[in-house]
């Protein structure tokens, strides 16, 4: 059985939308997501992407077809985020018995698999901006003396005549 290649430009696109969608800036993720012409094996990554950013920018009934294509062909507990999703796109539409029931599947999701994602769009949390503190002790032990002389006499060479290489350091 033969694997069929994805596109690189598909698999590119794909990763610049998601990182627009992790910097908050929905609509530049749909541009991306226009340009894809077939996902190949990717096609759910693609409808969550999708979605996702529709949602983000309040196209919520939009964005409920694509996020249940998603929620259908993820496995768990990948599908708990596209769940999530579909749950608040159905309620922003006015389906709240379906939101009910989305929101439902996407707890049982987090229960059964034992963990807990993160929800929140990071568009609004994002601080690339990281402060570290770094403590930095360097000591010097003196090389025994007749090391020094050596290392010193390779280093420096009192008699030697600088190298020209052309280049004149007062004309730009």
């Amino acid at each position: 059985m033969m694997i069929p290649r994805i596109p690189q430009k598909t698999v590119r696109r794909l990763m610049a939308a998601e990182g627009y969608l992790e910097l908050g800036m929905p609509r530049q993720a749909l541009r991306e997501l226009d340009q894809v012409t077939d996902p190949g094996s990717l096609t759910a990554s693609y409808s969550f992407l999708r979605g996702e950013s529709l949602k983000r920018v309040g196209r919520y009934s939009e964005a409920i077809q694509p996020l249940q294509y998603a929620a259908d062909l993820l496995p768990i507990p990948h599908s708990q985020l596209p769940w999530k999703s579909l749950g608040a796109c159905y309620r922003e539409s006015g389906q709240s018995d379906l939101a009910d029931s989305a929101e439902k599947t996407a707890e049982e999701i987090a229960a059964e698999a034992n963990i807990h994602l993160r929800f929140e769009p990071l568009g609004s949390q994002f601080n690339p901006v990281v402060k570290h503190q770094v403590h930095l002790t360097i000591s010097f032990e003196p090389a025994p003396e007749e090391e020094q002389a050596e290392t010193d006499d390779n280093l420096f060479l009192e008699n030697e005549e600088p190298e020209d290489f052309g280049i004149d350091p007062d004309v730009d």
